[in-house]
């Protein structure tokens, strides 16, 4: 039996990129997996606008979470396969601490395959993002584990390598997961307009699929680290983009204080 765990930052960030190969894996395929999500926040932050702040924090928090238990409800995935490690949305770090915390969850955990946002060559560029996909890599990368190989593939990469098709009539799967997130419609309106031409694009990478998902696999075996370079384009949008304030969370100001507080003391415990 094969087990795999889908790291998140955020509560809707796998329905958007991986529902389709999340679905074949706990329904339709013919071998057992189990599988599991490690969400690293509650996206307590997640709405625009200064209006919208008295829903922010706890009660967007609790929201989101039934939100997600309904989302992954459609693949069979129970809340107990879930975990949520309570970081500040839009604050996850890159430090001691969260690496302590998520490699004592992998030791125990010991997955067979992991999907993470991809940390370098990234076409969703969002700090939450970027540190999660940093930290599993780290982990594995530094063998901070013993006898641990995962395969690694990671999701919102400008340089994948690996696709997952699926066809016309179960492209409406993918609507029906956002459904799930009603309070994200206001991101996800715009984001429809081009979700469906960008999974057709990945469509035509393999033969036989209209629609696809895209992933980069992570080789650590010298004989294939070369496979990890990516082509002239992801290089230049990483060095010269990747620095852009993109997907910000729109923080309350009587409680902007307090999460950049946290912050601060997060990034008192080095690396």
């Amino acid at each position: 039996m094969v087990k795999i765990i889908f790291f998140q930052p955020h509560p809707d960030d796998l329905e958007l990129f991986c529902g389709h190969i999340m679905h074949y894996l706990a329904k339709k395929s013919k071998k057992k997996h189990i599988l599991k999500i490690a969400s690293l926040t509650k996206g307590e932050f997640g709405l625009p606008g200064p209006e919208y702040d008295k829903f922010k924090g706890d009660l967007l928090a609790r929201v989101r979470t039934h939100e997600l238990f309904a989302a992954q409800s459609i693949h069979g995935i129970p809340p107990e396969n879930i975990t949520f490690f309570n970081y500040i949305d839009g604050f996850v770090p890159f430090n001691r601490e969260i690496i302590n915390k998520l490699t004592d969850y992998l030791r125990i955990e010991k997955p067979d395959v992991i999907f993470a946002p991809e940390p370098i060559y990234t076409g969703y560029y969002h700090m939450d993002h970027i540190n999660c996909g940093r930290v599993v890599y780290y982990i594995i990368h530094k063998g901070l584990i013993e006898d641990f190989a995962p395969n690694l593939f990671f999701y919102t990469s400008l340089c994948p390598n690996y696709f997952f098709g699926f066809d016309e009539k179960e492209f409406d799967l993918t609507y029906q997961l956002l459904a799930c997130h009603k309070t994200q419609n206001w991101f996800f309106n715009d984001l429809k307009m081009i979700l469906k031409p960008q999974m057709r694009y990945y469509g035509t990478k393999i033969h036989g699929w209209k629609y696809a998902e895209a992933f980069r696999r992570v080789y650590f075996t010298k004989e294939n680290l070369e496979k990890n370079n990516p082509s002239f384009v992801p290089k230049v949008f990483s060095h010269f983009f990747s620095s852009l304030p993109w997907y910000k969370a729109k923080y309350p100001n009587h409680l902007l204080e307090k999460v950049t507080a946290m912050e601060r003391a997060r990034r008192n415990v080095s690396l």
